[in-house]
């Protein structure tokens, strides 16, 4: 699997990691959560009133809009037992996609 996003545009950036206890992971990685919470975080720049979505195995699981200004952190939480991966795709208002990720996997 790589650590590779794709986005419509050099405007758009992103960054994706996933944090449980001490340990971290970035897109197309794998997190050994040991049985900890994981938090998920997003960083989009570059998509004004957009919106950022998780995605796991379960499907969409959460939405957060960004602001205004494109530039926004978004937050998720999950549990290697209620997600076997975690990936975001960053839509523009009207629905179009401006950028998605690959999975960060979670055992």
């Amino acid at each position: 699997m790589g650590r590779s996003w794709i986005a419509e545009s050099a405007a758009v950036d992103l960054s994706l990691t996933a944090v449980a206890a001490s340990h971290n992971a970035g897109i197309g990685e794998r997190l050994a959560t040991h049985g900890e919470p994981v938090m998920v975080r997003a960083h989009i720049r570059g998509v004004p009133s957009g919106t950022v979505s998780f995605h796991t195995d379960r499907g969409k699981v959460h939405r957060e809009s960004l602001p205004d200004s494109g530039v926004g952190t978004a937050e998720w939480h999950t549990t290697s037992e209620d997600s076997a991966f975690v990936r975001i795709e960053v839509r523009h208002p009207h629905g179009h996609m401006a950028a998605l990720t690959n999975p960060i996997v979670l055992t």
